[in-house]
């Protein structure tokens, strides 16, 4: 029976990985997941029978391509149905019913969330905001989540999770924006910039041609670019040694502040800037909230120090290997994931094991 268990586990897990691979495909490019109903290449648009669409062994079977149109179909797709099919099959075999529900949401949602994040360095709201939803109501359903049988407690410990996962981060961005907030551009010669809004509406600055947009850097209404031009053409007026401020929706100089919407020239050359930077993204607060009111305040503590430990083995271990650039590529979202998964499958062992070291 546990053989069997165990296998229906991990086969249900493929069938949802299938699903999950549709939300990270769709939902992140605002594609309904319900129109088209049938999973497509995104290549030709053909649309998939089911036939071709079991999940692991269709891939396989066609060699990582299309039918219709031989384009090739990415690795991400059985690697996420894998992936699902082996934490859904671990999961179950050291979690019992009812509890393992709330578990399979909640690792279904860390996979969806880390893919999505990895390929577009974003995680939606709709994922955070309805996973922190989801895991308060489970948590009310199924108060074995927390360890408990009273609903009132569980319910608080999930609270208590989310709103302990959203401080401690939100604290950690703050503060990081303190000391890491701003990056500095800094040239040789007086260099050439301009002032634009490109086709898509989006206000960027151009240096010597290299782009800086405004979704790049403008996070919170306080936060400022400053430019120190040693010549600028602002709306027809020539300035020299002119410091322009710019913000979200305006610029401001010793002179005047101008709306962004009213400037219709600016250019000039510069030698030195500054730029804001985000230490952390506000959607990781999010996340770590949405793990918290699964896990726990006690799992938000393990997940997050985790998370930083799994952040620095990379980053060393790119370091090593002479590829730095690599790391940076990669999120937090998905060390917060491997923090919560390692938290759900071994974390009280680990805690177990780290305080006999501390007492040994």
């Amino acid at each position: 029976m546990d053989g069997f268990f165990l296998s229906a586990a991990f086969v249900s897990g493929a069938i949802v990985g299938s699903f999950l691979n549709v939300c990270i495909y769709r939902m992140p490019r605002n594609i309904s997941l319900m129109k088209p109903a049938r999973s497509y290449c995104p290549h030709c648009r053909h649309s998939i029978p089911a036939i071709q669409n079991i999940p692991l062994f269709s891939w396989l079977f066609l060699r990582g391509r299309c039918a219709n149109c031989k384009k090739p179909i990415g690795w991400r797709y059985p690697v996420v149905e894998l992936l699902t099919a082996i934490l859904f099959a671990g999961a179950a075999s050291q979690t019992a019913f009812p509890t393992l529900l709330p578990v399979l949401v909640l690792l279904s949602l860390l996979v969806v969330i880390t893919f999505i994040d990895f390929e577009f360095f974003l995680i939606p709201d709709i994922l955070s905001k309805d996973g922190l939803a989801a895991g308060l109501v489970l948590s009310l359903l199924i108060p074995r989540l927390h360890h408990t049988s009273s609903v009132t407690t569980a319910l608080g410990r999930s609270a208590a999770g989310a709103l302990s996962g959203a401080l401690i981060l939100y604290l950690v961005t703050e503060l990081g924006k303190l000391v890491f907030g701003r990056y500095k551009v800094s040239l040789n010669n007086s260099t050439r910039f301009s002032f634009e809004v490109a086709s898509d509406g989006e206000p960027r600055i151009l240096i010597d041609g290299e782009p800086f947009t405004w979704s790049e850097h403008f996070f919170r209404k306080s936060d400022r670019i400053l430019v120190r031009a040693d010549e600028v053409v602002l709306n027809g007026s020539h300035f020299k040694d002119l410091d322009l401020n710019f913000y979200v929706d305006r610029i401001v100089t010793a002179r005047e502040t101008i709306p962004l919407a009213e400037v219709v020239q600016l250019h000039g050359r510069m030698r030195y800037g500054e730029f804001p930077r985000e230490a952390m993204g506000l959607g990781d607060v999010k996340l770590i909230a949405a793990i918290g009111a699964f896990v726990g305040w006690q799992g938000v503590l393990f997940t997050i120090p985790a998370a930083s430990v799994f952040g620095a083995a990379i980053g060393l271990t790119t370091l090593a290997l002479g590829k730095r650039e690599w790391s940076s590529k990669i999120p937090f979202g998905p060390y917060l994931a491997g923090g919560a998964i390692l938290w759900l499958f071994c974390g009280y062992q680990l805690v177990s094991w780290y305080r006999g070291l501390l007492y040994y």
